[in-house]
């Protein structure tokens, strides 16, 4: 037996909306689960990589944002704005591609997209201007 089952345009839109942002979300905490392996309690700042098309170092984009991660409150508030901009970056052709993690003495990288060394040196040294400014 099919049931077909009548819903308006609308619904419809929100539908694929919340699957579109129920599955950023869950690449976002993904990524941040693999950071989270490497940090203690503490404050931390954690650089989210965007990028636009193919992965070249003049095309790529760094937000960063602090978190605590001894507050969930902290956390949340990270996952959620990563998510907006995450969300808001796609329309405009970018793509999160990494996050890393600033450790003082070292960065730890969490992403699904193979990163060669060429492109985490990149990564870093534009993290280091970032320190600078």
């Amino acid at each position: 037996m099919i049931t077909i089952i009548s819903i308006s345009k609308s619904i419809a839109i929100k539908m694929i909306v919340m699957s579109v942002r129920h599955k950023t979300r869950e690449y976002i905490e993904h990524l941040f689960r693999e950071l989270k392996k490497y940090a203690q309690s503490g404050e931390y700042t954690i650089f989210n990589i965007y990028a636009k098309g193919e992965l070249e170092p003049q095309e790529l984009e760094l937000v960063d944002v602090k978190v605590d991660f001894s507050d969930a409150e902290s956390v949340k508030r990270f996952l959620d704005k990563t998510t907006r901009e995450t969300l808001e970056g796609e329309v405009k052709g970018l793509k999160l591609v990494a996050m890393v993690i600033d450790k003082g003495d070292d960065y730890i990288f969490s992403s699904q997209v193979e990163l060669d060394e060429s492109i985490k040196e990149s990564i870093k040294e534009k993290i280091e201007q970032l320190k600078e400014e």
